[in-house]
């Protein structure tokens, strides 16, 4: 059981049960209802929209990783594991946007996920 005085602190990613060893600051928007505000005369109300679960995260560029499997990412099971207790998955997620590397400081590649809201699990 975690520490009731813990906040978060470290976040583990995973993708169809691979750790993904992120860098510091990958973050999780879990997606679900948004709410557009529509105006009309002097009422002020919302029209609500589906919104995707979207992850970002940075992982360094190791020998045995294949830019090229990354990029396919697509129908998987993400998972956002908090070190607070909490594990958010999206499932059918897939890649965004084709990884993105840049050299020095440990080759940091950057991928973002997107898919269905994400579900909080047990």
């Amino acid at each position: 059981m975690p520490n009731p005085n813990q906040f978060l602190g470290r976040a583990t990613v995973r993708w169809n049960g691979n750790v993904i060893e992120t860098n510091s600051g990958a973050s999780l928007d879990i997606g679900g209802v948004g709410r557009d505000t529509i105006i009309t005369g002097t009422r002020v109300g919302f029209a609500e929209k589906t919104m995707p679960a979207i992850l970002s995260c940075e992982t360094s560029l190791e020998p045995d990783m294949s830019l090229d499997e990354l990029r396919n990412i697509d129908d998987a099971t993400v998972q956002f594991e908090c070190d607070t207790g909490q594990t958010y998955v999206i499932r059918n997620a897939f890649l965004t946007d084709t990884p993105v590397v840049k050299d020095g400081a440990g080759g940091n590649v950057t991928l973002n996920f997107s898919g269905p809201p994400a579900e909080e699990i047990e």
